[in-house]
């Protein structure tokens, strides 16, 4: 199907002027062709003298040809693909096969000619920038000359000749404004685009920045709570095991449990007060480790990446390095290894990373069932759970733990 072009066919015009203007053209080019078709009729059956069945025939084939045309172009199978400003012709060839028609139809009677009017915006719309104006001048042309070539006349009238010529000038001149109003519409259309994704992106930074600041204030207040509460505890059970040395043990091991979680406290609260990772996801697990493995530390953590790195959404960065920590973290409490593989693994649809030591383990149903404990694995599998992913454990007493979680990517995300 031809249509008159449109640059890159939006899917809506920010303007309706082109589309108000094609649909009065469209009535125009039509109420035209059936008017000018219906007076060469009725010339050619009064004052050319021909036979009512050929008149008739040549007149039918015609309007036969521009009616099938027409219908068959408001019948598009897919009505996404169809612009508002779109004239909506059928084919070249349909133009071509109607041209035809039509210097038969002249050809039986020079009443016919003056059907040339509406042809003049329909190979302008339809043969391009070039084979266009060149087919109108071929047009105009034909019904200048036809009456002479049929022997209708001997001479031309200064009418008949400039009759056809201005009509062609002014399609020329119409189908000309047309173009440009098309070309200021998109280029307008551009603009309201790019507006509106900057409008997006100064929003979406705006947002961003208030994430930013949540974060310093709740980094903050784990600071001013949460991590004071805990160093006081550290230093309340180290007064107290000099003031009764015969429970020394017992207040040693609330020291050891207090200055842990403040370590893992404190290390919130540095994660919390950075922004969201700008690093690839491969260098924000490597950061992981590299916090994780101080002095003191007997478990060895090595990072392997397997597939096509690319580049996820911060909040899967995000979402990916929170569980690593947690994981990280639950290994030096709780596993007792001396070695802890994670590996980050890319796939089409989908990034995963399995943590894997060779610690003691747990049975995993024990810990779903305990009412004092487990809260790392259910906090885990609750963030995993809102963006969309999943988290499965393979461990036994004994043999290790393995935690794989995995987050699914789609092209928007990409």
């Amino acid at each position: 199907m031809s249509t008159l072009p449109v640059a890159d066919r939006p899917e809506t015009q920010d303007s309706t002027a082109p589309a108000t203007l094609a649909t009065v053209l469209r009535g125009a080019m039509h109420l035209a062709f059936a008017v000018l078709l219906s007076l060469g009729v009725l010339r050619a059956l009064t004052v050319d003298a021909v036979p009512s069945p050929l008149a008739l025939a040549v007149a039918a084939l015609v309007a036969a040809i521009y009616g099938t045309g027409t219908a068959l172009a408001h019948r598009r199978r897919d009505p996404a693909e169809v612009s508002t400003t779109d004239l909506l012709l059928p084919s070249r060839g349909w133009v071509v096969a109607l041209l035809g028609a039509w210097v038969v139809a002249s050809l039986v009677s020079s009443a016919f000619v003056w059907i040339a009017f509406p042809l003049f915006f329909l190979v302008l719309f339809s043969l391009g920038r070039v084979t266009g104006p060149l087919a109108l001048l071929l047009v105009a042309l034909w019904a200048v000359l036809a009456p002479l070539a049929v022997g209708a006349q001997e001479s031309l009238a200064v009418g008949e000749v400039l009759g056809p010529l201005v009509g062609a000038v002014f399609s020329l001149v119409a189908h000309t404004v047309w173009r440009r109003l098309l070309e200021e519409s998109e280029r307008n259309r551009r603009l309201v685009a790019r507006l509106r994704a900057a409008q997006a992106e100064l929003a979406d930074s705006e947002r961003r920045k208030g994430v930013a600041e949540e974060r310093q204030r709740l980094a903050q207040d784990l600071h001013d709570t949460l991590a004071q509460g805990l160093n006081s505890i550290v230093l309340m059970s180290r007064a107290a095991r000099t003031a009764h040395p015969e429970a020394g043990a017992e207040f040693s091991r609330i020291e050891d449990a207090a200055r842990s979680n403040l370590a893992d406290a404190r290390g919130l609260v540095r994660d919390l007060a950075a922004r969201a990772p700008q690093d690839g996801l491969e260098q924000v697990l490597r950061g992981v480790i590299d916090r994780t493995e101080q002095p003191g530390t007997t478990t060895r953590f090595t990072l392997r990446t397997d597939g096509e790195p690319y580049v996820p959404p911060p909040a899967v960065v995000e979402t990916v390095q929170r569980a690593a920590q947690s994981l990280v973290a639950n290994v030096l409490q709780h596993a007792q290894a001396e070695r802890c593989v994670l590996t980050l693994a890319w796939w089409p649809d989908r990034v995963s990373l399995d943590v894997v030591d060779d610690g003691r383990g747990f049975d995993p149903a024990a810990v779903r069932r305990r009412r004092d404990g487990g809260d790392g694995l259910a906090l885990l599998r609750s963030r995993i759970a809102a963006a969309g992913g999943t988290v499965a454990i393979d461990s036994r007493p004994g043999e290790g733990t393995a935690v794989g979680i995995s987050l699914p990517m789609t092209r928007e995300d990409l």
